[in-house]
């Protein structure tokens, strides 16, 4: 059986729901990934781009298993009638309306899990078999970590949780939400930066972060909590200005400061390069930064240097990166 198939099943009673754990366990794994659609506005007008899934991240990491799909609609009612009424037009023999409204929906249901007790609608992937269940608005900070819980328990997984999203939708976060690794999706919009200020407030990212075309108007704050994240990987223009380098925190970083080259940039280097020297902070590895300088000249100002000595430090060391 497919995993979407075993959680389906695992509804059907608390009996079930006690075999499968007894009897049924995916190794290795490394947890799951909630993943919500990209946000396009050059995409065509019937693509789906609100769907959202959950994932159970395997070894090999390409053999990832969709387990379940979920939608928001404004109400259940009023979109099941819009669905029949396409249906009775043939206006779904158009193969992209289908990913919009999926014909086989069965409506009326009610939905319960860990106490969380809903209405909802289904339809399932003629291909695969997957589920898409369609719940009104508000329940979007509510079914998905519900639902991650639940399988956490049903499959015996570990607890980490990856998630894909899009930094202006923080839609689907409880306040405080714990996320092992995120990923930033793509985007032709430049986005304010106190949504990333706000987006971060909510989120708790324990390891690390990627952005790697999703750029800013400006930088964000000097106290953003990103700056306490271990990992971080921002190849957007924005975000970070190389006064804040002194902010990070972390284990490793990869920072573009491109777009802002000024006369300070190489005072603001070398105030870095001072600041890690002399701080406390024994956390960082590594810092890549990938910015523009009109010269280098003060760069090691007040530092004092020495000609590399193979002997004391080798060319190359070996990351305990994760």
């Amino acid at each position: 059986m497919e995993l979407n198939e075993i959680l389906l099943l695992s509804f059907c009673s608390k009996r079930v729901q006690k075999s499968i754990k007894q009897q049924f366990r995916i190794e290795p794994n490394k947890g799951f990934c909630i993943i919500c659609s990209k946000k396009d506005h050059s995409i065509s007008h019937y693509q789906d781009i609100d769907e959202k899934r959950l994932e159970l991240m395997v070894d090999p990491r390409w053999d990832d298993k969709k387990v379940i799909n979920w939608k928001y609609v404004d109400r259940l009612d009023s979109f099941d009638q819009k669905v029949q009424i396409l249906k009775e037009f043939n206006f779904l023999n158009d193969l992209n309306v289908k990913k919009m409204f999926d014909i086989e929906l069965k409506s009326g249901l009610i939905f319960e899990i860990n106490g969380l007790r809903s209405k909802y609608s289904v339809s399932f992937d003629p291909e695969s078999g997957v589920p898409t269940l369609y719940f009104e608005k508000n329940m979007m900070k509510k079914w998905p970590m519900e639902l991650h819980k639940y399988c956490v328990d049903l499959f015996r997984t570990t607890t980490d949780l990856e998630m894909t999203m899009n930094l202006d939708d923080s839609s689907d976060l409880h306040e405080s939400q714990t996320i092992k690794n995120l990923y930033l999706h793509d985007s032709c919009e430049r986005l304010d930066a106190r949504i990333a200020d706000e987006f971060f407030e909510k989120a708790n990212i324990q390891n690390s972060l990627c952005s790697i075309d999703q750029h800013l108007e400006g930088f964000v704050s000097d106290d953003s909590k990103i700056w306490d994240i271990p990992n971080v990987l921002i190849y957007s223009v924005g975000w970070v200005h190389t006064r804040q380098l002194i902010r990070f925190t972390g284990k490793n970083a990869y920072f573009l400061t491109l777009e802002y080259p000024d006369n300070n940039t190489t005072q603001d280097m070398n105030a870095f390069l001072k600041h890690w020297l002399n701080s406390d902070n024994t956390n960082l590895e590594k810092m890549v930064v990938r910015s523009v300088c009109r010269s280098t000249e003060g760069l090691f100002d007040g530092i004092e240097t020495s000609r590399w000595d193979p002997k004391r430090r080798p060319a190359r060391y070996v990351s305990d990166e994760t």
